[in-house]
C-alpha cells in the first residue's frame, strides 16, 4: 500500500499541534486525514516529518507534553506490525535525535520515564554520538541523569559520570543552554531547554 500523501501545510499542522500540546486538535485532524488516505492514524502520525524528519514526537516530548505524547503512542497498540511502534519511537531526525534525546535535554523526567516504559531506546546514539544521557548532561537536568544512571544496572556509576565528563568537553552551554559552538545539532534542540516553549526553534515547525 502506498504511504499516505500529505500536503506541507498538513504535515505542519500536525506538528504544530504536537508541539504546543493541543490533542483535541491533533486527534480530529489524525482521523480526518487518516478516513480521507484509507489508513490508520499510526500511519499518518509515522509519514508526517517535516524538511528535517522531525516528528510529531519529538515536537511533543521537546516540549514536555505527556498527555499528547500517551495519546501518540496509543494510535499504535492495536496495529498488526509491532515494529511499526518501535520505528515511531525511535525515529531520528537528521542530526539522530529521537524523542527520548529531546526529552532528555528538556529534562522533562516523567517523559522520559514513560518513553523507557513503552521501550524507545536510551543507547541510540545520535550524529555526534551522544546518547539521551548526554543531552541531559548538557542541560544540566540532573533528575534525568539520575534515572539513567539507575536504570543501567550492568554499569558502574562512577563509570558513568566518567564518560559523561569526558562526552561533554568542549561544550559550552550559556544561559539559555544553547552550545557556544553554535554547531547545528545544538540549534536542533535549543528550543527544548525552555519548558514550555511553543515559540519553536530548529527543527519545529510554526504556525
Amino acid at each position: 500500500m502506498a504511504p499516505p500523501q500529505l500536503t506541507e501545510d498538513e504535515i505542519d499542522d500536525l506538528l504544530y499541534f504536537a508541539r504546543t500540546g493541543d490533542q483535541e486538535e491533533l486527534a480530529s485532524t489524525l482521523t480526518a486525514l487518516a478516513e480521507r488516505e484509507k489508513v490508520s492514524t499510526a500511519e499518518i502520525l509515522s509519514s508526517a516529518r517535516d524538511d528535517k524528519k522531525s516528528t510529531c514526537l519529538h515536537m511533543a516530548t521537546g516540549n514536555g507534553h505527556l498527555e499528547t505524547i500517551k495519546y501518540m503512542l496509543a494510535q499504535f497498540r492495536n496495529r498488526p506490525n509491532k515494529q511499526e511502534k518501535q520505528a515511531f519511537l525511535d525515529a531520528g531526525n537528521e542530526f539522530g535525535n529521537t524523542g527520548l534525546h529531546w526529552a532528555s535535554l528538556g529534562g522533562f523526567l516523567e517523559v522520559v520515564k514513560f518513553l523507557m516504559a513503552e521501550g524507545a531506546s536510551p543507547a541510540l546514539a545520535n550524529d555526534k554520538n551522544y546518547v539521551p544521557l548526554d543531552l541531559a548532561s548538557f542541560g544540566e537536568k540532573f533528575d534525568v541523569v539520575d534515572y539513567f544512571l539507575a536504570q543501567s544496572g550492568g554499569l558502574e556509576e562512577e563509570n558513568s559520570a566518567e564518560g559523561l565528563k569526558s562526552a561533554a568537553q568542549g561544550v559550552s552551554l550559556d544561559g539559555n543552554g544553547k552550545g557556544k559552538e553554535g554547531d547545528e545539532e545544538e540549534e536542533d534542540v535549543n528550543f527544548t531547554l525552555r519548558a514550555g516553549d511553543t515559540t519553536g526553534g530548529e527543527g519545529s515547525s510554526s504556525k
